[in-house]
This record gives C-alpha cells, structure tokens and sequence, in this order.
C-alpha cells in the first residue's frame, strides 16, 4: 500500500466539469486501469483521495495535485502512463512522487499564479490598483457574502498585453484554507479603483501552486 501525490493538468475540453464529477471520473479511470484504491475505515469506507484546492469550473490548469493512495506498490513513471492511457480527453497526469505520511502536505499550498485573458473597457491601471494600502471588495465565503480586504493576498500582477480590447494579465495570489482569493475578485477591484475600467468575458489558466514559491513537484 503506498501514497502518490499526482500533478495533473485540465484543459479547455473538460474544464466544465464539477470537482465532484472529476472525483467520480478519477474513480472511473482508476478502475478500468485495473489498480486497487487504499480504503478508509468505518461503516462507509472510501477511496483515499484528496484534491487539493479544487479549481473553480470553467478554469483551466497546468498545475493541479491530488494525494492518492494505492493498494499496490507502482514505480512513478508506470502510475503517470498507467493513468493517462485510462484518462479521458482534456485530463494527463504530468508527474507522480511516491510519499511516507506528510512528506508533501497539500494543504500548505498557498499561493497561486492564474493568466487571466479578458474583454474590458476603460483604463487598466495596474500600478494604482497596487499603490492602494486597501482593496476592499464583496466577497463569498462559508459565512455568506460580506466585504474584504483583498490587498493583502495579492502579491504579483503583471499587464502581458493590452490590445483590442483583450487585456492580460499575469497574477500571483492567495490559495489555500488560510484566505482563498479567487481572480474574480481582483478583476472587481480593478472594476472599484481603476478610473472606468469594466471587465467583460475571460478565460482564467492556472501555471502554479506553490508553497512559498516553492514548486512540489
């Protein structure tokens, strides 16, 4: 019995799908591929798996992990090649690591980098949103919908380009159980403290989770 943490990627095709849905998909894959799930205890055993900081749907991404523990013993490359034959279309684990107990802890990722690609009017002014000492938005949680303070959790943005009215952007921003920042919300600041800037359609790709900035895998 042994622990894999797996690197996966989502593209364009799939990224609709729920996490839910994704989970059943993985428990799909893996049983046509013939390898066994470590179960948990109790009256209702499951298969081992933790997803970390699922994506939201419509994301797509290069950099997903997930923790999974097998009941059989696989070198890394043969689980990866294992795996992708059995994968449907728009899904490929990119790399496995063999783990002993919290060698990797998913749930120190922290933080985040997204290209966000958008539709927009006005005045993109990234260096004003930056200077501001609070960026206060309406934002979604356990508790309901209430105002917070984004600036804190927003790290790095950078404007790749500016053209025809297609905005880039490259951010580095919270993940994780401590403050979870989604892009949205930094578009809604910039739409708050940029002089009439109003987002419009986009596509949003997640490069990296990291601890710090430190890649796991």
């Amino acid at each position: 019995m042994s622990n894999y943490i797996l690197k996966y990627s989502r593209d364009e095709r799939v990224k609709y799908i729920s996490h839910l849905d994704f989970v059943r998909l993985f428990h799909r894959t893996v049983r046509r591929t013939g390898m066994n799930f470590m179960f948990s205890n109790g009256f209702n055993p499951h298969p081992i798996m933790m997803v970390a900081q699922p994506l939201s749907v419509g994301v797509t991404s290069d950099c997903e992990y997930m923790k999974v523990g097998f009941d059989g013993d696989y070198s890394e490359q043969e689980l990866v090649d294992t795996i992708n034959n059995a994968f449907p279309p728009g899904y490929k684990i990119l790399a496995a690591k063999k783990v002993e107990g919290k060698e990797i802890d998913l749930t120190k990722l922290d933080r985040a980098v997204y290209t966000v690609e958008l539709e927009y009017e006005g005045s993109a002014d990234i260096e004003k949103l930056l200077a501001q000492n609070e960026l206060k938005v309406m934002k979604k949680s356990k508790s309901g919908v209430k105002e917070s303070d984004i600036r804190p959790y927003i790290y790095s943005i950078e404007k790749i380009s500016e053209d025809n009215g297609i905005l880039v952007l490259k951010m580095c921003i919270s993940v994780g159980s401590a403050y979870n920042l989604k892009p949205q919300s930094v578009i809604d600041a910039m739409e708050k403290y940029c002089d009439n800037f109003k987002g419009g359609f986009m596509n949003v790709h997640r490069n990296s989770m990291t601890i710090g900035d430190k890649e796991i895998l």
